[in-house]
């Protein structure tokens, strides 16, 4: 029985899968990410082990034909870290190295050029020629870019959250004159105070800053009617909203003293990265109608729809992939929506183990087999 090996590693896991020369599944293996340039050559090489290691043929690799790994990161830092784990698990075994960026591309069409636009923790676009990327666009990481991925879109909800916190409307407190209207009393707080009533910043209350009805970005519907740990309540849909969902997530006892400052503390106290486990959150809320949600997921579309223009052929084909794209969802959607025939990404893995069998079975049968090869497991 012949065999071939594909890899699939980037900045948050790392898959394997070995499948016979007709595209027949043997076994799998998984671990953490394998970047080497984002979590050190060390920690790249354990993973890179772990995820591997299972996949091996048991009878050891005399039926191994081809070896295909797509690695994110550096060229040769990738070209090291492979070296340094299969040279140990599969000595003597050719082993190609290609980015993951052409493995993602491999898993959406057999068509060996096109386009592929991946947004994960990152973002980039890549002109893909005879499975070779020979033009990018952004990719340049969430310092520079990395536009429309799941680390942009966290952040943006955030922002939007620390927006509709400093807009809260005030409910009566204790020194609000009787009859007056909330926010409507000239009592200035300190900025970033809070009182009975609502958040201050800037010396105004925040009854002053906003209509308190939810038609604005960020905006909560409903008072500060005091929930448990000082949320809000959900009375006008603060637990269904962006800004709620977030709260929860990164103050899960609740906001306290000064919401604004807390939320940022607990923003900057993690890995900046981080922030893209907020991702799914935006895709929620924007399901429900939040306002802010829906503008964040129309923004983040529309970047990546940019960026894909830049390097597109027209006539060819677009995979979309990376775990923001390839999940059903509205991001997905809208950009589906931007990018007419854009197809979306299945198994890196697996397409790494297709580009392996590639040449060993020629161009019109591996063409056949792809779906075997590529389908989700």
């Amino acid at each position: 029985m012949h065999l071939v090996l594909g890899v699939d590693a980037g900045g948050t896991s790392s898959r394997a899968a070995l499948f016979t020369l007709d595209g027949t599944l043997v076994r799998r293996g998984d671990a953490g990410g394998a970047n080497p340039g984002a979590l050190g050559m060390d920690t790249a090489a354990a993973n890179l082990t772990t995820a591997v290691r299972p996949a091996l043929p048991e009878s050891g690799s005399a039926q191994l034909m081809g070896v295909v790994a797509g690695l994110a990161g550096n060229p040769d830092r990738c070209a090291a870290l492979a070296g340094r784990v299969f040279d140990d698990l599969l000595p003597g075994v050719p082993v190609r190295v290609a980015g993951d960026i052409v493995t993602a591309f491999a898993a959406g069409t057999a068509s060996p050029s096109g386009t592929v636009v991946i947004s994960g923790t990152g973002a980039i676009a890549a002109k893909i020629t005879d499975h070779v990327p020979i033009a990018t666009a952004d990719g340049y990481g969430w310092l520079l870019g990395d536009e429309g991925s799941a680390f942009w879109i966290g952040r943006a909800a955030v922002r939007a959250t620390i927006r509709a916190l400093t807009t809260l409307p005030s409910r009566p407190s204790p020194t609000t004159p009787v009859g007056a209207t909330p926010g409507s009393v000239g009592v200035v707080a300190a900025p970033g105070t809070v009182r009975a009533g609502g958040v201050s910043g800037g010396g105004v209350t925040v009854g002053d800053a906003g209509t308190g009805d939810g038609a604005g970005p960020g905006g909560l519907g409903a008072g500060w009617v005091g929930g448990a740990g000082g949320m809000p309540d959900a009375e006008a849909g603060w637990k269904r909203s962006l800004a709620g969902s977030v709260v929860r997530h990164l103050l899960p006892d609740g906001i306290g003293g000064d919401p604004v400052a807390r939320l940022a503390a607990a923003v900057h106290a993690r890995p900046p990265l981080a922030l893209a486990e907020l991702a799914p959150l935006v895709s929620r809320a924007a399901r429900d109608g939040d306002p802010a949600a829906v503008s964040i997921v129309a923004e983040a579309a529309s970047r990546l729809a940019r960026t894909a223009s830049r390097v597109h052929q027209p006539g060819l084909p677009i995979v979309l992939a990376g775990g923001v794209l390839t999940a059903e969802g509205p991001v997905r959607e809208s950009v589906q929506g931007l990018l007419e025939g854009a197809v979306t990404a299945g198994d890196p893995a697996g397409a790494a183990a297709w580009l392996a069998a590639r040449p060993l079975v020629g161009p019109r049968e591996s063409a056949a087999l792809h779906l075997r090869f590529t389908r989700s497991p």
